[in-house]
């Protein structure tokens, strides 16, 4: 019996991207975070993806002491980096990284382990959320700061004048720290209007 060598055909394998991560780049984007690809993937591949996602910069062919280098230099340069990750070779990059966040539900633990922050799903529609959620936090320290030391400032003088007595003075020191866990704690249900993708 003869057995034929025809191709009858092909198996075509390819990643494919989340219905919702185009859209979520776009909403990163907006935030003012430039996102950038670092994969294993080969040239052809990344560029594929990141060009559907509407990634600008990609470095392909990365082996994780590449993506260590990669995000040292963008350190070097003065940028803030936040590594997102889920595998086994991204640990050394989510702990090199000014913030790792690791992919909780399919994420290796190793990767877990080496993340600042873990998302609870693999939902990474919440990424601009926590971009803009970061933001708005680092505004509301300053603000409790110079709020803080702006009271103590003048409570110290005018305690120095005499104008307030000891138990005043505790008062307004524990009224001013009150009004600092209030704007605190406005962050637990702050919520930017939701952005709209370009």
């Amino acid at each position: 019996m003869a057995v034929s060598t025809e191709a009858v055909g092909f198996l075509a394998l390819s990643d494919t991207l989340r219905q919702n991560a185009a859209d979520t780049i776009a909403r990163i984007c907006s935030t003012k975070v430039t996102p950038v690809l670092l994969t294993g993937d080969n040239q052809r591949a990344a560029g594929y993806m990141a060009n559907r996602l509407g990634i600008q910069e990609v470095f392909a062919n990365c082996l994780p002491e590449d993506k260590l280098r990669h995000i040292d230099d963008f350190q070097n340069s003065g940028n803030r980096v936040c590594m997102i990750g889920d595998g086994i070779n991204n640990a050394p990059a989510l702990k090199k990284a000014h913030v790792g966040i690791a992919m909780g539900e399919i994420g290796s633990d190793i990767a877990v382990d080496a993340a600042d922050m873990v998302l609870i799903t693999d939902n990474i529609s919440e990424l601009p959320h926590i971009f803009l959620l970061a933001k708005r936090m680092m505004i509301t320290i300053r603000c409790n700061l110079a709020f803080s030391l702006t009271l103590n400032g003048v409570a110290i003088v005018l305690a120095m004048t005499g104008i307030l007595n000891p138990i005043v003075g505790a008062l307004v020191h524990n009224a001013g720290s009150v009004l600092v866990l209030i704007n605190s704690a406005l962050l637990l249900h702050w919520r930017k209007k939701e952005i709209k993708a370009a």
